[in-house]
């Protein structure tokens, strides 16, 4: 294809320049949906015709359950009965394309496959390691790899041997990486026969593997699962309907948000409007009584002075009746004269003629005037 030239670069962008796009409201608002499929990701301002009528149909439906007031109750109830209508619209479109895919299942099962199976191994020759395995789990998958042994067969039989594509092609269908093949060729499978003999031989006992893997059990487990998707119980949901399921689950988190937050803004109303009628039903306080009386402090009588402490030598002295006072704490009490006595006899009487002392002090205090005695 030759280059524009230079006059007709410059044409191209005049007339670029002369493209405006839509310049009326009506066709600005259509070309802003250009790029919208189904509108079920989001709520945003501008929501499809259907769903902005039936937004507003639920707003009407609704009011008198909710009984919405104030701002803030009022916007989480708008966004309840969005989120409710996106809910809904997503859960219909699922069902739909379940039902599009059961039957699908049912009219061109083996064509989907196949071309599944085709878009998959494109890659056999870069991770022939990874996809033959993954071929080799499903009855189309094998069915693949037998055509391309098939076209291996033929190209052993037109060029009498091996080539380098052939060969290539023969270690990718049985899963060797390039890392495992490096120094190998077909002299490896003979080295005394060096026709096409022995990779015919290779072909053949590759082929015969392979369709007893089908009659095994790929052949059983493909008609299991075509009947269970025509039943609408296939495991693995196209992407479609996984994003469908996306949105429906934060369609259903966004309602129970809404719906929490205007129940808990009611009750908070509710509250405060029970207090405010619990006081204005309530009597008002009585005034303040007279102060009680209270009865006189009674006063203790008052008691006669003490007389100064006289001091035990002169109350002994004044009265010689008056028993001897208590010995002081710590102190040995007053030993009487006795006769004298000899060793461990008079200490023993000594003791046992006295009250027993205080504390161990006064014992030993006592016991040492004993033996000074």
């Amino acid at each position: 294809m030759a280059a524009a030239t230079l006059k007709q670069t410059i044409a191209n962008r005049l007339n670029a320049l002369l493209s405006t796009g839509p310049k009326t409201a009506e066709g600005k608002a259509q070309s802003s949906q250009n790029a919208r499929t189904h509108g079920l990701s989001s709520i945003g301002s501008r929501p499809p015709a259907d769903m902005a009528a039936a937004i507003t149909e639920r707003q009407a439906d609704w009011r008198l359950d909710y009984r919405p007031s104030g701002a803030a109750q009022q916007y989480h109830f708008d966004r309840l009965c969005a989120e409710s209508v996106r809910l809904e619209f997503c859960e219909a479109r699922i069902s739909a394309a379940r039902l599009e895919h059961a039957q699908r299942a049912d009219e061109s099962w083996d064509d989907d496959r196949a071309a599944a199976v085709a878009q998959q191994a494109a890659t056999l020759s870069r991770r022939p390691e990874v996809i033959q395995p993954r071929l080799l789990q499903s009855r189309h998958g094998v069915l693949w790899l037998l055509d391309r042994w098939d076209e291996v067969d033929d190209a052993l039989n037109r060029h009498d041997g091996w080539t380098h594509e052939t060969w290539d092609l023969a270690l990718d269908l049985l899963g060797v990486s390039s890392f495992a093949r490096e120094g190998s060729g077909p002299w490896d499978l003979d080295l005394g026969d060096p026709g096409h003999g022995p990779g015919l031989d290779l072909v053949a006992r590759t082929v015969a593997a392979l369709r007893d893997r089908l009659t095994a059990f790929l052949d059983a487990r493909d008609d299991r699962a075509r009947t269970d998707a025509a039943l609408g119980l296939d495991a693995d949901d196209p992407p479609a309907i996984r994003l469908l399921e996306r949105y429906a689950a934060d369609a259903r988190r966004r309602f129970s948000f809404a719906s929490n937050e205007l129940r808990r803004l009611q009750a908070l109303e509710s509250s405060a409007q029970s207090q405010t009628q619990a006081h204005a039903s309530a009597p008002p306080p009585a005034p303040p009584g007279p102060r009680p009386e209270r009865a006189p402090r009674r006063l203790a009588p008052e008691r006669p002075a003490d007389p100064s402490p006289v001091p035990p030598s002169i109350a002994a002295e004044t009265n010689p009746t008056a028993p001897p006072p208590p010995p002081l704490r710590n102190e040995p009490a007053a030993v009487a004269p006795s006769s004298p006595k000899s060793g461990a006899g008079a200490l023993r009487n000594a003791l046992a003629d006295r009250p027993a002392p205080l504390n161990r002090r006064a014992r030993r205090a006592l016991a040492a005037a004993a033996r000074r005695s």
